[in-house]
């Protein structure tokens, strides 16, 4: 993680999102405090075709239920015990 001061990133702030886009997280500081930290934004897991294919599998599955389970679940299989 790198440090830098309000100052210091206000007069290189290209080169500081350019160092949070490579990975890097920037911790900026006002006064020796840490206030802020500047790191690249997370890329959205639904845009990868492969992630966003297994979620829908997964939401089939449960619209679908379990085989040969009809019904909501009684007392007795909720608990595993009797009235």
């Amino acid at each position: 993680m790198g440090v830098m001061s309000i100052r210091e990133f206000n007069a290189n702030m290209s080169k500081a999102i350019a160092r949070a886009e490579a990975g890097e997280t920037i911790e900026i500081t006002r006064n020796g405090k840490p206030v802020v930290e500047l790191r690249a934004k997370r890329k959205n897991r639904m845009d990868d075709p492969e992630y966003r294919e297994k979620y829908e599998r997964m939401l089939a599955g449960m619209r679908e239920g379990i085989p040969g389970l009809t019904g909501p679940a009684t007392y007795e299989e909720r608990t595993g015990r009797g009235r």
